[in-house]
């Protein structure tokens, strides 16, 4: 859930958005929560050419993943093309785009979908692997999260980034994600509980960073970044968690909003 008090500042209270910018300056977003509100500000005061068509990758469907979407400005331009996909074999669930027009529909918001103004494609493709012509590769993994999720997998190059959120490792840690995550050069994982609290949470859908952190280490991952934090844990809390976390992996830190990351 998105907060705004003075101790969740250091670490933001936005719910889960990123922007990946490619060698090339063309960009792709992994989820749609209130971050998205800012980043299409942020893509307007700079826009060109390469923001003209826009790829949003969900991970799954929960509200905290798309609930930012109806205030993302790009949306409202007809020039731009925007792309909304899951990507990931055995897709689940109701029509992406029925689910878009529902969270849209009069009673929850004054403008329905159709009436935005871009030119909207909206992609469940039932494949586990894609080659963009452009040299970018995105692999998709299923993982456990109540409604499911999927984690993805992105290449350019020879540089890697993971972004495994909402994952639940029931028996050990899943073995597709550490798949999924071998050798990358940053790994964004799921970390909401602490291995105290994941003990009374089990089936709620999430990871303990004790668990982030052994995919880690199984998958030979470069740097890990601690994600999707519990609304119950403040700036003080998260702090001490990050100090005891580089205690058993150095190179992790916890997503702090508004941090850019270079790989």
């Amino acid at each position: 859930m998105p907060l705004a008090y003075p101790d969740y500042l250091q670490f933001g209270g936005n719910t889960s958005c990123i922007q990946i910018t490619f060698s090339t300056g063309r960009i792709a977003i992994l989820d749609a929560g209130t971050g998205i509100w800012k980043l299409g500000n942020d893509l307007l005061r700079n826009s060109h050419e390469q923001y003209d068509n826009i790829n949003i990758i969900l991970s799954h469907t929960h509200w905290d993943h798309i609930q930012g979407f109806p205030w993302f400005e790009p949306a409202y331009d007809p020039r731009r093309n925007i792309t909304i996909s899951i990507c990931g074999k055995e897709r689940m669930g109701r029509d992406l785009e029925n689910l878009f027009a529902t969270q849209m529909q009069n009673d929850f918001f004054p403008v329905p979908l159709e009436k935005m103004g871009a030119n909207f494609t909206f992609l469940q493709p039932d494949i586990t692997t894609y080659e963009h012509p452009r040299g970018i590769r995105v692999v998709a993994s299923k993982h456990s999260h109540r409604g499911d999720a999927y984690g993805y997998r992105l290449e350019e190059g020879d540089k890697t980034l993971v972004y495994c959120t909402d994952v639940e490792h029931k028996d050990g840690i899943d073995p597709n994600v550490v798949a999924l995550s071998r050798n990358a050069d940053l790994l964004i994982h799921d970390a909401q509980y602490t291995p105290e609290e994941l003990k009374a949470k089990k089936g709620w859908g999430h990871s303990s960073w004790e668990q982030a952190i052994e995919v880690a280490k199984q998958a030979g991952v470069k740097n890990l970044a601690l994600f999707h934090h519990d609304p119950e844990h403040n700036d003080t809390f998260l702090s001490n968690m990050e100090i005891e976390c580089r205690k058993h992996f150095s190179n992790v830190f916890l997503a702090r909003e508004g941090t850019e990351i270079i790989i």
